[in-house]
């Protein structure tokens, strides 16, 4: 097994640490990632004309209009849609909104849920289908379309 050796630096502080191969790429990975794309963007940018200084304003300008993009209408839109999602949540029995919360909102595999409550993944499937049509049925009855797909 090779180790590599790396300084962590935070403020003024600075450790140095033997880490496993894998350890050491687990770590960089995500950060080599965005760098990477930082570079494609940039490279991108100056193949159309950008200098370097105008590829770091106009991402900093795109992250500020992405920010504030939203109108109040947008906004109010959305407020409205969660207030309905809120409601078809509560209309819900308290095991059939954390099936729904679980599998639906934070995906979880339905596998995993049942190992997690140490219950028969079928039956489980079936009040996943059970909770899914009073969901739809929620939704049909406050006016919005339901794809039957």
């Amino acid at each position: 097994m090779s180790f590599r050796k790396i300084t962590v630096k935070s403020g003024d502080e600075e450790i140095t640490m033997n880490v496993t191969e894998e350890e050491y790429r687990n770590y960089f990975r995500p950060w080599w990632q965005q760098k990477k794309h930082d570079q494609r963007n940039r490279e991108a940018m100056e193949q159309n004309g950008y200098t370097e200084e105008s590829y770091e304003e106009w991402k900093e300008n795109d992250m500020r209009t992405e920010l504030f993009a939203e109108s109040m209408e947008e906004l109010a839109e959305k407020r409205m849609l969660l207030d309905v999602l809120r409601d078809a949540m509560d209309s819900l029995l308290p095991e059939e909104r954390e099936l729904a919360m679980k599998v639906f909102g934070e995906e979880m595999p339905l596998a995993d849920y049942a190992d997690m409550k140490g219950k028969n993944p079928r039956t489980l499937s079936d009040h996943k289908r059970k909770v899914l049509s009073k969901l739809r049925k929620f939704f049909v009855e406050h006016g919005f379309e339901i794809d039957s797909r």
